[in-house]
């Protein structure tokens, strides 16, 4: 459904180029990854996902039958898009909130998303940006399930778009959430790709 309304609407193309990987027939490991892990879960959860996009990753949650989703987007105008995209497909209005999260505010959920997105642009060192991943997961209410995918520290080329002190090592992220059981699986990897990602699902025991 995803890859038919992409390719019916070539012009989201131009709003965020990242989109064309699903016009293709087989989507993007991390889209499948992710896909394999919410299957497992239960449908009830209350799901908050950072940096929706064009809702590539929504998609799956209301492909699932999640009833609880709630979704952020900086972008205003891919927030918009995002929501028009979803009540076309699924016929759902999901929302999908136009801002920066948290925005200072404290929330309650069981699932945290934030794959596909690395917002190295807020932070100035690997401290900082480690802060902001656990400030994130701490304002969620400390979720059962975190699904969050990583710039790994193993892509050592020249980026501006993603700076050193945004790639981060497993190890990095056990210490990050000492007291959780972690599970990862690679989703990108340099040269093959532009760069290399890992995936992390952290379960709180």
């Amino acid at each position: 459904m995803l890859r038919a309304y992409n390719l019916e609407h070539p012009e989201d193309n131009s709003l965020a180029p990242w989109n064309r990987q699903y016009c293709k027939s087989k989507f993007p490991k991390y889209w499948e990854i992710t896909f394999f892990i919410l299957q497992c879960l239960d449908r009830n959860s209350r799901v908050l996902e950072v940096g929706c996009g064009l809702g590539a990753i929504t998609s799956i949650l209301c492909y699932l039958g999640y009833k609880n989703i709630s979704s952020f987007e900086k972008n205003a105008l891919l927030a918009d898009n995002a929501r028009r995209r979803i009540r076309r497909i699924f016929n759902r209005d999901i929302h999908i909130i136009a801002s920066d999260y948290p925005s200072g505010n404290k929330y309650n959920c069981d699932v945290l998303i934030l794959v596909n997105c690395a917002y190295g642009d807020v932070v100035q060192t690997k401290s900082e940006y480690l802060e902001l991943l656990r400030m994130y997961y701490n304002s969620a209410g400390s979720p059962k399930y975190f699904l969050l995918e990583v710039i790994d520290d193993s892509y050592i080329q020249e980026d501006d778009e993603f700076p050193p002190y945004i790639r981060v090592n497993e190890k990095e992220v056990r210490e990050l959430f000492p007291s959780c059981r972690i599970k990862s699986w690679e989703t990108y990897r340099y040269p093959e790709n532009k760069k290399s990602k890992t995936l992390y699902l952290i379960e709180r025991l």
